[in-house]
């Protein structure tokens, strides 16, 4: 006869060798967070300052930072369930900055981990411009639409922009349109952090998000935030607003047919303002 040897380090080592099904579920990973627990995530579209955001609020807040994805390269930027059990025991978490897309699968883990989303937006005739150098200058490795250095080499400087253009721009629309109809931003349970508004202000908009959360605001620590990031590697590039003027009318006249698929959608955050 089989006897069961229940000593505390023989039980446990025997959870670890063969864990019961149950570890592996979405409310148990829910379980395991801390509470109460205060976490920021900062959702954002591509090129419009989220690193340089991420960085004032790191030094605003100075709670711990961490990414809620385990992967990047070409996959999408999915928020993981992994990284929220790693995190299980901290209480104050910064989720930096992530391109990630509506979807009911991302809502419900907003909701059930209780986390505060900033949507972060741009124009997005300048964001498709800042792509184009993001291509030519650091990588055309992105999950928005298959690029390699061999055809991006290929491609003359207008072919390089239409490309984007072509491409890259519907993911925009797929990620705006996503946020901007969902409940979540609808009922302002997120804040929407416009680029325009931090470049003219950042001091101003980061004591926004903290009010909008209700967090202690300090003017003096915030304009501290600021100067600090000031010296960090943000990945800033020119960061210039009106950028998108270098878009020809052929190519802004098929992003206006892109946002007028979605005629009851209120695009003025990207940059179409109604």
């Amino acid at each position: 006869m089989n006897l069961i040897d229940f000593r505390p380090g023989v039980i446990l080592s025997t959870l670890l060798k063969k864990p019961p099904p149950s570890v592996y579920s979405d409310n148990f990973i829910y379980s395991m967070l801390r509470k109460p627990r205060m976490q920021m995530w900062i959702i954002a579209a591509p090129k419009t300052g989220s690193t340089w955001l991420s960085a004032m609020l790191e030094n605003y807040l100075g709670w711990e930072s961490r990414q809620l994805t385990h992967s990047f390269d070409r996959r999408e930027q999915e928020p993981s369930l992994r990284a929220l059990a790693e995190a299980a025991s901290i209480d104050r978490i910064l989720w930096k900055h992530q391109h990630t897309r509506a979807s009911e699968s991302t809502l419900r883990l907003i909701r059930r981990a209780s986390i505060w989303p900033i949507i972060q937006t741009r124009d997005i005739h300048d964001s498709l411009v800042s792509c184009c150098d993001h291509f030519l200058n650091e990588s055309t490795v992105w999950p928005m639409a298959y690029m390699d250095d061999a055809h991006w080499c290929l491609l003359n400087e207008a072919s390089r922009l239409q490309f984007i253009v072509d491409m890259v721009a519907p993911w925009y629309f797929n990620f705006y349109a996503g946020w901007f109809a969902s409940e979540l931003v609808r009922n302002k349970g997120a804040y929407v952090c416009r680029y325009e508004n931090l470049k003219v202000d950042p001091c101003s908009e980061l004591l926004k998000i903290c009010e909008h959360f209700g967090l202690p605001r300090s003017q003096s620590k915030a304009q501290a935030a600021v100067d600090r990031t000031a010296y960090q590697p943000t990945r800033l590039n020119k960061g210039i607003i009106g950028r998108g003027e270098k878009l020809s009318n052929a190519q802004k006249d098929s992003l206006v047919r892109m946002r007028n698929y979605y005629p009851d959608i209120d695009f003025t955050a990207a940059g179409f303002p109604d």
